[in-house]
């Protein structure tokens, strides 16, 4: 069975331009193959932002499975694009690996923000996972990645297996920010207190603006209201980190939730908007 998995690799890639025609967003040419596509565009706030949900039916990835998704936002286009369900990473019974690209490209005067539901790497996974956001211009971007090692409503720790994780964050052509996760399962990252400190959980919210606002006094009141859970925030030149260790996946969403919340008036001057999908 390992043999015929590591011949017949299930491969799947999702394209598409955000175009903005008369302050109208817009999903231009899009390309695919594979189980991966987006349901018909949405518009919650009116025609300027476009809301997409991108779906993978047979949620999730076993060894040798990969997912390639690369959106192109033109010069003022504004994007929002979450998925319906967790993304699963399978116990990998091969030596191929399994896992997701990312590749965004929001241009000039255009704004994407990617809220993801978590990836959840099941035990025995060869994850790998790779994000790269270019901005150009006054393009904003706004996001978060949740990872889940183990499933631990059903009591599985994460005991063997590995995940290999990048985040890069581009200006015109200068690293703004970028984040490199190499962990084996065992390894003492996953339990001392510069590592995972024995939680399960882990997430990151990236904004590509400097908003103002007192990072200091929220950050306190989650680590008060959803102890033991660990929150913090870090302000760069042109750019907001956000990190959360926590022991469920709902924990850390409403973390990075609460967190747009405040931040999107500050940074695209909306209100929150939350897609209808997450009431599903």
């Amino acid at each position: 069975m390992s043999a015929q998995l590591e011949k017949t690799p299930w491969l799947a890639q999702f394209c598409a331009d955000l175009v903005s025609v008369d302050e109208h967003t817009r999903l231009g040419h899009t390309m695919h193959y594979g189980p991966l596509r987006v349901q018909r565009p949405f518009y919650p706030e009116g025609k300027d932002l476009i809301h997409l949900y991108l779906l993978h039916p047979p949620g999730g990835l076993v060894g040798g499975d990969e997912l390639n998704i690369k959106l192109h936002l033109g010069p003022s286009s504004r994007g929002l694009l979450t998925t319906p369900s967790a993304g699963k990473i399978y116990r990998n019974i091969t030596t191929l690996p399994q896992g997701q690209n990312v590749n965004l490209t929001i241009c000039d005067g255009a704004s994407l923000e990617w809220l993801p539901m978590e990836n959840i790497i099941f035990n025995g996974a060869k994850a790998q996972l790779n994000t790269s956001i270019d901005i150009h211009g006054s393009g904003i971007f706004m996001g978060w990645e949740i990872t889940c090692l183990g499933r631990t409503e059903c009591k599985e720790i994460f005991t063997e297996g590995s995940i290999k994780q990048t985040l890069t964050l581009n200006k015109d052509g200068k690293v703004l920010f970028k984040d490199r996760l190499n962990f084996m399962a065992g390894s003492e990252l996953q339990t001392n207190k510069a590592g995972f400190q024995g939680f399960s959980v882990l997430g990151s919210f990236i904004v590509s603006h400097e908003p103002d606002f007192d990072y200091g006094q929220w950050q306190q009141e989650m680590n008060e209201k959803i102890a033991p859970c660990f929150v913090a925030v870090t302000q760069r030149k042109g750019v907001l980190i956000a990190r959360v260790l926590t022991h469920k996946s709902e924990t850390a969403r409403m973390v990075f939730e609460t967190l747009w919340a405040k931040l999107r008036p500050l940074v695209i001057k909306r209100e929150g908007c939350a897609p209808r999908i997450w009431n599903t």
